[in-house]
């Protein structure tokens, strides 16, 4: 188990950030280390915050690791496309074969 091994200003930093943070997923994280400093252990916070206990126990590392950078780093998975790259093809694509014209509806 991990001990709680911070000082007062964490303790207050973590107070004030689980609820003044601008990113939601951010505050959470601060939530987790706000309960841990309190004397909270992971399975209790876990049951608390309704995450898992592997979920809580990252969050602690990552602040162990490398701090409140490091908390608050986002990295998710933003797949992105260049379609600068298909440019020329998408153009002779619709030069070769162009969309059809839509025929009006007759009231017949």
């Amino acid at each position: 188990m991990l001990r709680a091994n911070y000082t007062e200003e964490e303790w207050k930093t973590f107070q004030r950030l689980r609820y003044s943070y601008p990113d939601e997923r951010v505050m959470r994280r601060f939530e987790l280390l706000w309960l841990h400093a309190c004397g909270k252990f992971a399975p209790e916070i876990a049951h608390l915050v309704r995450q898992t206990p592997p979920t809580v126990r990252g969050v602690m590392n990552l602040y162990k690791k490398g701090g409140i950078p490091l908390v608050t780093a986002m990295d998710s998975y933003h797949p992105a496309s260049d379609p600068a790259q298909h440019r020329n093809s998408i153009i002779s694509e619709f030069q070769s074969r162009p969309p059809r014209k839509r025929q009006p509806v007759s009231n017949n």
